[in-house]
């Protein structure tokens, strides 16, 4: 996607009728998308430092769709992203997901989830260790298993065929892309001392003038220092308010590549006692792991961090699990390639919160900003689709007891109060609970 505007063509043409989405990433094109279905006269602009490539997490997230949640507020945007998905060309394959159990303990969790997946409308069965290996024979030892779950609706999403679909959609009902570092903003107080606003969004290719205009940060790893949120060693911060969205380290690794499996594809594999999972990626394997100790790391221009030592040892353990495990690579290397692309060991950075919830919503003390970051693929567009409903809310229309609800729990300022150092050692235990395990002490 190529720019088509420019700061001078903005700042000649100010409008308050201008929504600026801040991040290209998956959810920011899906803004992008959902806010251009709308009957209005409003002029949307996405900004994004690389149009052509993502540099974010969306560029190589593993793409699982797991619509199961211990919260039901992400069951419930899990759910309603699955079925955008679906509407998408390409975007969606409908694998299924599995997960395993080889503990008496593993197997008692395992039955509660599928009681709570049957509770929440989702398709959920208990199957055979025989049965489990037969979805996926090169990755399971129906040995080493005592039970399956099965959730046949789940599957993997193709973010990169996702994004493209919004921004060509977006596009075509009249939004403008603009390719710019953001990288900070200009805030005019309020005179009666409550919500200020921002007056302007810095740019590495000079300010952009808001004269009252909407911004949606869906900048997700990169949020917590756009904002200079309490905490973070910046200038003044933009908002009061804080925003623990933090940066974590994820080892994610690859087999050689291999001719594309015949036969009905394989689910994707979770093994939750371990923190491992496993998929099919169609000409070769791939493989992460949450089982190590809380990485934060600060991201510099792309989401693919450098490589810790520990991780070989982390990837080392991971491949134990799996039938095929010593085809994966397991040993990481620095050099100036991109190892994503190359099909090697590479770090992975994403976002966690102290509650594992997104934060999507109006920034209290800032009129004109709103937030929608810290969220996973699996419910990027459950969660665009909702913000965009909001933001272009009329005061007289009233909300919906579930999207209240689900608004409710995703409020950026719900945080309010707790200490930064606080939210962020909350936010890292979290890591080692992605599989709805405690972390281990």
């Amino acid at each position: 996607m190529q720019s088509t505007l420019s700061i001078p063509d903005l700042n000649a043409n100010p409008s308050p009728q201008r929504i600026f989405i801040v991040g290209g990433g998956i959810v920011g094109t899906a803004l992008a998308f959902y806010l251009s279905q709308a009957k209005t006269n409003r002029h949307i602009i996405l900004l994004d430092r690389s149009l052509k490539k993502s540099l974010g997490s969306t560029g190589h997230a593993p793409g699982f769709v797991g619509q199961l949640n211990e919260s039901p507020v992400l069951t419930r945007l899990a759910q309603d992203t699955v079925a955008e998905y679906l509407t998408v060309p390409g975007g969606f394959n409908t694998v299924g997901g599995l997960e395993l159990a080889s503990t008496p303990a593993g197997v008692q969790t395992l039955q509660s989830r599928c009681e709570k997946a049957c509770a929440a409308g989702l398709s959920a069965e208990m199957i055979s260790p025989q049965d489990a290996a037969a979805l996926a024979p090169d990755f399971i030892d129906h040995e080493t298993v005592m039970t399956g779950l099965h959730f046949p609706s789940d599957g993997t999403a193709n973010a990169q065929v996702i994004m493209s679909y919004f921004m060509r959609e977006a596009r075509a009902r009249g939004v403008e892309f603009l390719e710019v570092a953001v990288t900070g903003f200009t805030k005019k107080d309020a005179n009666d001392g409550l919500a200020g606003e921002i007056a302007a969004i810095r740019t590495a290719n000079g300010n952009i003038d808001l004269t009252g205009s909407t911004v949606i940060l869906a900048t997700g790893i990169w949020t917590s220092p756009l904002t200079g949120s309490p905490g973070q060693d910046k200038e003044a911060p933009l908002t009061k308010l804080p925003v623990p969205i933090i940066p974590v380290a994820h080892p994610y690794t690859f087999t050689a590549p291999r001719p594309p499996r015949t036969g009905k594809p394989y689910p994707f594999v979770r093994w939750p006692e371990h923190h491992v999972y496993a998929r099919d990626h169609g000409d070769h394997d791939g493989l992460g792991s949450y089982d190590h100790v809380p990485l934060e790391l600060r991201p510099d221009h792309s989401a693919i961090g450098s490589w810790p030592s520990s991780f070989d040892q982390v990837l080392s353990e991971a491949t134990s699990h799996l039938k095929n495990g010593s085809a994966f690579l397991a040993q990481g290397r620095q050099d100036d390639s991109n190892p994503f692309e190359a099909k090697r060991p590479f770090n992975g950075i994403f976002s966690v919160t102290p509650d594992n919830v997104p934060l999507a919503g109006r920034v209290p003390d800032v009129c004109n900003l709103w937030l929608c970051a810290a969220i996973w693929v699996t419910t990027a567009a459950g969660t665009a689709k909702l913000i965009s409903r909001e933001i272009l809310r009329e005061h007289q229309e009233v909300v919906s007891a579930s999207d209240e609800e689900v608004l409710m729990a995703l409020d950026p300022a719900r945080f309010q109060g707790v200490e930064p150092e606080i939210l962020t050692a909350q936010a890292l235990e979290r890591y080692n609970n992605i599989y709805n395990k405690e972390t281990s002490k």
